[in-house]
């Protein structure tokens, strides 16, 4: 078989930016629009058998770990524009899914208190046949980690529209060392991405890590960037298994006036790709 996984908050955050239809109105629904069209352009291009859609729940382990974690995401509520934009995100998101549950060909998983990154790898690991070609879409790099580990998963970057390569060190190490700004993981100071490749391909990390301040943040990066195993909590997953609902869609395109949806036949074209 071939299952593809994607990730659903990744996937929506993409909507923002690509040029949509809909109601020409500052309540518009763009975001909808370009999911619809995006999704119908992934199953052309990759023709899968299953396709899961995999959401976000908050990230309880790793903010228990270090109470930082992503606490650099917030909306400046002093600023009018930003919450009234974050908000009709918000509102169109909530739609997308809703589509996703209800009216289309996906499997939709979802962990209240763990991120789609753990879930993707649980699924990949353990759900997937080591036969089946896995392919994850996402342009989030920690999935490097798992394609590192599984020979039969692939990751594509769906923005630079390519595959990403192995890499011959151990990623989680590397990035425990750099960290990332966008989870907002500290990482070494002094240590840059050249400076962590290195002292991983010449053996020296575990002399690095006699240096207990070294020791210190390598191991907060660590512990947060590593994927979590989630067999244990394997039951705790919930799926939201739908074919493609053509009458749902129709109103869905109706509802929120997509003509240019409704003049392409854009129902039966992607009927016709699965």
């Amino acid at each position: 078989m071939k299952v593809l996984m994607l990730d659903a908050y990744n996937m929506i955050h993409r909507c923002r930016f690509r040029f949509g239809g809909g109601k020409e109105t500052l309540e518009g629904w763009t975001m909808v629009y370009n999911f619809l069209n995006l999704l119908k352009a992934t199953y052309q291009e990759y023709g899968a058998d299953k396709i899961y859609f995999v959401l976000d729940g908050r990230p309880k382990a790793r903010q228990e770990m270090f109470q930082d974690y992503k606490a650099n995401r917030k909306i400046d509520k002093t600023d009018p524009e930003e919450v009234a934009y974050w908000e009709n995100f918000r509102r169109q998101k909530k739609e997308i899914i809703s589509i996703a549950k209800n009216h289309l060909p996906l499997t939709v998983a979802y962990h209240k208190d763990e991120e789609a990154d753990d879930v993707i790898y649980y699924l990949s690991k353990n759900e997937c046949s080591k036969d089946d070609e896995v392919i994850i879409v996402s342009s989030d790099t920690d999935y490097i980690q798992v394609i590192n580990e599984l020979d039969n998963v692939k990751l594509y970057n769906p923005i630079a529209k390519k595959y990403r390569n192995k890499t011959d060190y151990d990623y989680v190490s590397w990035k425990a060392m750099v960290g990332d700004r966008s989870d907002n993981i500290p990482g070494v100071p002094r240590i840059g991405k050249v400076t962590a490749e290195k002292i991983l391909k010449n053996g020296s990390l575990s002399e690095k890590m006699l240096d207990q301040k070294f020791k210190d943040n390598y191991m907060i990066g660590y512990n947060l960037i590593k994927m979590r195993d989630l067999r244990s909590e394997k039951d705790n997953i919930e799926f939201w298994e739908s074919s493609l609902n053509k009458t749902g869609l129709l109103e869905v395109i109706e509802k929120y006036e997509f003509k240019s949806l409704e003049n392409n036949k854009y129902i039966e074209k992607f009927a016709i790709l699965l």
